[in-house]
Protein backbone atom coordinates (compact mmCIF):
# COMPACT_ATOMS: atom_id res chain seq x y z
CA UNK A 1 0.00 0.00 0.00
CA UNK A 2 1.20 3.62 -0.92
CA UNK A 3 0.48 6.83 0.93
CA UNK A 4 0.19 10.01 -0.53
CA UNK A 5 0.45 13.57 1.38
CA UNK A 6 -1.72 16.07 -0.13
CA UNK A 7 -1.07 19.68 0.53
CA UNK A 8 -4.33 21.54 1.82
CA UNK A 9 -4.92 25.16 1.97
CA UNK A 10 -7.43 26.37 4.34
CA UNK A 11 -9.78 29.49 2.81
CA UNK A 12 -11.98 31.99 4.64
CA UNK A 13 -15.30 32.61 4.01
CA UNK A 14 -17.13 35.57 4.83
CA UNK A 15 -18.96 35.22 8.05
CA UNK A 16 -16.72 32.91 9.21
CA UNK A 17 -16.93 30.00 7.18
CA UNK A 18 -13.87 28.04 6.07
CA UNK A 19 -13.55 25.37 3.19
CA UNK A 20 -10.62 23.18 2.43
CA UNK A 21 -9.13 22.97 -1.00
CA UNK A 22 -6.56 21.02 -2.95
CA UNK A 23 -4.61 21.66 -5.56
CA UNK A 24 -5.47 19.46 -8.15
CA UNK A 25 -4.84 18.42 -12.12
CA UNK A 26 -7.68 16.27 -13.75
CA UNK A 27 -7.33 15.78 -17.36
CA UNK A 28 -3.66 17.78 -17.89
CA UNK A 29 -6.02 20.66 -16.85
CA UNK A 30 -4.66 22.59 -13.39
CA UNK A 31 -7.23 23.15 -10.92
CA UNK A 32 -8.97 23.21 -7.66
CA UNK A 33 -11.01 20.73 -5.50
CA UNK A 34 -12.87 21.50 -2.42
CA UNK A 35 -12.59 18.75 0.20
CA UNK A 36 -16.30 18.28 1.93
CA UNK A 37 -16.63 15.51 4.30
CA UNK A 38 -19.90 16.19 4.53
CA UNK A 39 -20.83 15.84 0.96
CA UNK A 40 -22.02 11.78 0.24
CA UNK A 41 -20.65 11.60 -3.18
CA UNK A 42 -17.72 13.45 -5.30
CA UNK A 43 -19.63 15.96 -7.96
CA UNK A 44 -17.73 17.49 -10.68
CA UNK A 45 -18.53 20.66 -12.75
CA UNK A 46 -19.26 19.81 -16.13
CA UNK A 47 -18.31 23.45 -17.42
CA UNK A 48 -14.84 23.18 -16.07
CA UNK A 49 -12.49 23.79 -18.60
CA UNK A 50 -10.80 20.31 -17.40
CA UNK A 51 -13.70 18.32 -19.11
CA UNK A 52 -13.91 20.21 -21.95
CA UNK A 53 -13.57 17.14 -23.80
CA UNK A 54 -15.46 15.23 -21.90
CA UNK A 55 -18.98 13.27 -23.08
CA UNK A 56 -21.73 13.37 -20.35
CA UNK A 57 -24.56 11.00 -19.97
CA UNK A 58 -28.09 12.90 -18.38
CA UNK A 59 -29.17 11.37 -15.01
CA UNK A 60 -32.55 11.27 -13.89
CA UNK A 61 -32.76 12.30 -10.29
CA UNK A 62 -34.29 9.83 -8.44
CA UNK A 63 -31.99 9.59 -5.67
CA UNK A 64 -33.49 10.94 -2.42
CA UNK A 65 -30.68 12.57 -0.05
CA UNK A 66 -30.21 14.67 2.83
CA UNK A 67 -28.25 17.29 3.31
CA UNK A 68 -27.76 21.35 1.75
CA UNK A 69 -28.11 19.82 -1.10
CA UNK A 70 -30.46 17.31 -1.27
CA UNK A 71 -32.70 18.95 -4.55
CA UNK A 72 -29.33 18.80 -6.96
CA UNK A 73 -30.86 19.03 -10.59
CA UNK A 74 -28.77 18.54 -13.82
CA UNK A 75 -26.76 15.59 -13.03
CA UNK A 76 -24.76 13.60 -15.19
CA UNK A 77 -22.09 10.96 -15.03
CA UNK A 78 -19.12 11.54 -17.31
CA UNK A 79 -15.53 9.60 -17.18
CA UNK A 80 -12.45 11.30 -15.81
CA UNK A 81 -9.66 9.86 -17.68
CA UNK A 82 -6.82 11.51 -15.44
CA UNK A 83 -7.31 12.67 -12.03
CA UNK A 84 -3.58 13.90 -10.01
CA UNK A 85 -3.41 15.26 -6.83
CA UNK A 86 -0.05 15.95 -5.61
CA UNK A 87 1.61 12.51 -6.56
CA UNK A 88 -1.63 10.63 -5.94
CA UNK A 89 -2.68 9.28 -9.55
CA UNK A 90 -6.10 8.03 -10.37
CA UNK A 91 -7.35 6.92 -14.21
CA UNK A 92 -10.70 6.47 -16.19
CA UNK A 93 -12.92 7.26 -13.02
CA UNK A 94 -16.53 7.10 -13.69
CA UNK A 95 -17.69 10.50 -11.99
CA UNK A 96 -21.00 12.78 -11.44
CA UNK A 97 -20.98 16.38 -12.81
CA UNK A 98 -23.62 19.11 -12.02
CA UNK A 99 -22.50 22.89 -12.68
CA UNK A 100 -20.86 24.63 -9.75
CA UNK A 101 -22.24 27.77 -10.65
CA UNK A 102 -22.98 28.65 -7.07
CA UNK A 103 -19.94 28.22 -5.70
CA UNK A 104 -17.86 29.83 -8.17
CA UNK A 105 -20.09 33.03 -8.12
CA UNK A 106 -19.55 33.12 -4.29
CA UNK A 107 -15.25 32.17 -4.67
CA UNK A 108 -15.33 34.77 -7.57
CA UNK A 109 -16.40 37.92 -5.23
CA UNK A 110 -14.47 36.60 -2.62
CA UNK A 111 -11.26 36.62 -4.85
CA UNK A 112 -11.06 32.89 -4.38
CA UNK A 113 -10.05 30.07 -7.35
CA UNK A 114 -12.41 28.53 -9.89
CA UNK A 115 -13.49 25.19 -8.40
CA UNK A 116 -13.86 22.27 -10.86
CA UNK A 117 -15.21 20.15 -8.23
CA UNK A 118 -15.89 18.65 -5.16
CA UNK A 119 -14.60 15.73 -3.20
CA UNK A 120 -16.93 13.71 -1.04
CA UNK A 121 -17.03 10.98 1.11
CA UNK A 122 -17.05 8.18 -1.78
CA UNK A 123 -13.39 9.25 -2.31
CA UNK A 124 -12.36 9.49 0.88
CA UNK A 125 -13.70 6.19 2.00
CA UNK A 126 -11.91 4.67 -0.96
CA UNK A 127 -8.47 5.64 -0.45
CA UNK A 128 -8.86 5.74 3.44
CA UNK A 129 -7.77 9.45 3.98
CA UNK A 130 -6.61 10.82 6.91
CA UNK A 131 -7.11 14.70 7.54
CA UNK A 132 -4.38 16.43 9.85
CA UNK A 133 -5.45 19.70 10.04
CA UNK A 134 -2.62 20.31 12.62
CA UNK A 135 -0.44 20.04 9.48
CA UNK A 136 -2.54 20.89 6.86
CA UNK A 137 -2.16 17.35 4.63
CA UNK A 138 -4.70 14.54 3.80
CA UNK A 139 -3.21 11.46 3.39
CA UNK A 140 -4.36 9.15 0.64
CA UNK A 141 -3.83 5.37 0.74
CA UNK A 142 -4.06 3.30 -2.73
CA UNK A 143 -2.66 -0.22 -3.31
CA UNK A 144 -0.30 -0.82 -5.74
Amino acid sequence: MKKYNIPLRICNIDGGGKHILIKANINKTKCFLILDTGASNSVFDPNSPAFKDTSFDTLENDNQSSGFNSKIENISTGNIKSLNIGYFRSSETNAIFTPLDYINQLYKSLKLPHISGIIGCDFLIKYTAIIDLSDNIMVLKKIV
